[in-house]
């Protein structure tokens, strides 16, 4: 078995348990393609949540697998601005949101994905789905649809990336 984490984010466990009852699994969202992932499940977890939309929709305890990459191009395809307080999106919004957040994640698995540097996948690749991003590390460039230039903040310590005019 080799275990390569450039990002230093993974981990192996051996379990001889129910791995679902391990502290580090127990309180996981859903994964995006699971069917309980919907706009009705996020919507109600938003409730009266002050958090930046961002940050929610990056919290592994709502949803698992949404890095800060996808949470940018998510956001922008769905016309939601970073910053906006996740309890005041509305249902429709999170319909949208919900099913922009799979084609990013379609769209990037079929590219192999957002590779680093010197990362390349288990066949070898490099993932390509960088050179299609919409709004991600486009700062000072023109926005694709109406060519405002694309604004970069800092949310959560994380770089975040949008459109003044076409994310509101």
């Amino acid at each position: 078995m080799r275990f390569n984490d450039p990002r230093r984010f993974g981990c192996a466990l051996w379990l001889g348990k129910d791995p679902y009852q391990h502290s580090l699994l127990k309180f996981l969202g859903p994964e995006p393609f699971d069917e309980s992932f919907n706009a009705d499940y996020l919507f109600l977890r938003a409730k009266k949540r002050k958090a930046a939309i961002k940050n929610f929709i990056m919290d592994n305890k709502i949803v698992v697998g949404v890095g800060n990459i996808y949470a940018n191009e998510a956001l922008f395809m769905s016309g939601i601005r970073p910053r906006k307080a996740a309890g005041r999106i509305t249902r429709q919004q999170f319909a949208i949101l919900v099913d922009n957040i799979k084609k990013v994640l379609e769209q990037s698995i079929s590219m192999g994905g957002s590779t680093l540097r010197d990362f390349v996948g288990g066949d070898g690749k490099p993932g390509y789905f960088q050179q299609t991003l919409r709004v991600y590390g486009r700062a000072g460039e023109p926005c694709i649809h109406c060519e405002t230039s694309i604004k970069q903040i800092i949310i959560g310590q994380r770089s975040s990336f949008y459109c003044p005019a076409c994310q509101h």
